[in-house]
């Protein structure tokens, strides 16, 4: 009988079957004590992604459909038929993971009985540029003085903070009844925001969001949504008038603690 802990690690591509075959080419996923598996959602039905998949044994999916960020991950999370104490794991195509952060960091998760958590993230490969992870639930003028200022409100300053209100899509561990509780992300978000949204909704579940800074991953992001020229940029601005008419969060501004 396999009394293994199964965990989901869910990773999209748009084109990036080359990032993503770079950066989990070598990721061993073995371990004693965890069930793990790569969920592969293919948004342009790459070749060269499903003969990595099948040669890896990682799980592949591809039906012709582009999907947004959320709608895939449902799609993941659909695909794992993961049963309420499994793992589901959210993580870009453009992050680093190493084998004795991940199954420390799941260990972790599972022994403390986490719900929706994030850990450490660094920005590049040396460790010198850190994500804040002390976040605040913004209001409409946070996000225009995040693109004018570049600076954020409401994240406060506190680099220990071991309960944030929200944390980043870039890298999330949910318990699968945790997900299913929240009914997965919405939809309707194509991309930018969809994490935020989701935590808020967790937040009057009563599901408890945690960082944990004693692991780490590394994301080599491109931050695309700061140029207020590109596709991008219109595409985050869409997603934050929804959260913010969806959630009637009309006061100008959060300044964080």
């Amino acid at each position: 009988m396999n009394n293994k802990h199964k965990v989901f690690i869910s990773v999209i591509s748009h084109n990036q079957e080359d990032l993503i075959i770079d950066n989990f080419k070598s990721l061993k996923l073995k371990n004693d004590d965890f069930d793990i598996k790569l969920i592969l959602i293919d948004n342009t039905n790459s070749k060269k992604l499903e003969e990595f998949a099948n040669e890896k044994k990682h799980l592949y999916f591809a039906d012709e459909k582009t999907r947004g960020f959320g709608e895939n991950n449902n799609k993941a999370f659909e695909i794992s038929k993961a049963a309420n104490d499994d793992i589901f794991i959210v993580c870009n195509p453009d992050i680093i993971l190493e084998e004795e952060q991940l199954f420390g960091m799941i260990k972790s998760f599972i022994e403390n009985k986490r719900e929706m958590e994030n850990v450490t993230c660094y920005y590049d490969r040396e460790k010198t540029e850190l994500s804040n992870p002390d976040r605040h639930f913004p209001f409409f003028l946070n996000f225009v003085a995040s693109i004018l200022f570049k600076k954020r409100f409401h994240y406060g300053t506190n680099y220990n903070v071991k309960t944030p209100e929200w944390i980043s899509g870039e890298f999330m561990l949910v318990r699968a009844d945790s997900y299913k509780k929240v009914d997965g992300f919405d939809e309707d978000f194509f991309m930018y925001v969809e994490d935020i949204d989701i935590c808020f909704r967790a937040m009057h579940k009563g599901i408890t969001i945690t960082h944990n800074k004693e692991f780490y991953v590394i994301h080599e992001t491109q931050m695309d949504s700061r140029n207020v020229l590109s596709s991008s940029f219109k595409m985050h601005l869409r997603s934050v008038i929804r959260y913010l008419f969806k959630h009637k969060l009309y006061r100008p501004i959060r300044i964080a603690p």
